[in-house]
């Protein structure tokens, strides 16, 4: 009867494992899909690469911020614990994928029907990425809120304190999901990539000379 006891608790110790690689499965999963679905626009290269590339994007993102998104929490005074961080990244790049997912029906069929581009015309090219961008920042920014709010759980924080860290969360993911996708592009693939398209272009110069996220943003605030 004592080896009961023992038994009963073992499962307690498996559980949290087991719920980790079920959302880490959700992660990847879905988000293939959603890069299978970006890549459609283009060809099948594009597909698997996108495939690959789109769950790297999310892994990579989830890996920096959920040490960051604990040291912006302890800066700014809010008690969560670091395991805690942890979990809620993971769950939250999770459902972000999972989101995206839910999108790739609306995706695929946007890179199937719009008008592809040809010689130094973009055509529809613009709207399509400009549309999953919004997709991506849509399914990232609804994920995040809810894993905060549920983290925070009952917790005594101030509403200014509580809004201070979504936004500080908010634009680390931005930060890092930026320059990360800047590295691993092309996604989408353009007209100007002949023979051969490289699987990351890396720190190589955009059209306008940027070589960061960073500098891409600004060159378009500028109006360059």
């Amino acid at each position: 009867m004592r080896g009961i006891p023992n038994r009963v608790s073992q499962p307690s110790l498996v559980h949290p494992f087991a719920g980790s690689l079920r959302s880490f499965a959700t992660l990847v999963g879905g988000a293939a899909c959603y890069g299978a679905a970006i890549g459609a626009g283009k060809n099948l290269t594009y597909v698997w690469r996108s495939a690959v590339k789109v769950p790297l994007l999310l892994l990579g993102t989830a890996m920096v911020c959920a040490l960051s998104y604990h040291v912006m929490a302890r800066f700014l005074g809010v008690g969560l614990r670091f395991l805690d961080v942890q979990r809620a990244t993971l769950r939250l790049f999770r459902d972000a994928a999972a989101m995206l997912a839910s999108l790739s029906p609306v995706t695929l069929f946007l890179a199937r029907t719009m008008q592809q581009p040809h010689g130094d015309e973009l055509r529809g090219y613009p709207g399509f990425v400009v549309a999953n961008v919004a997709f991506v920042a849509l399914a990232g920014a609804v994920a995040l809120l809810q894993q905060l709010r549920a983290l925070l759980g009952d917790a005594a924080l101030p509403r200014p304190k509580a809004l201070a860290l979504a936004a500080t969360w908010l634009l680390l993911s931005l930060v890092v999901g930026g320059q990360l996708a800047f590295w691993l592009r092309p996604f989408f693939g353009i007209s100007s990539l002949t023979g051969a398209p490289p699987f990351v272009l890396g720190d190589e110069p955009t059209s306008t000379g940027a070589r960061s996220f960073y500098e891409a943003v600004w060159q378009f605030a500028s109006g360059v």
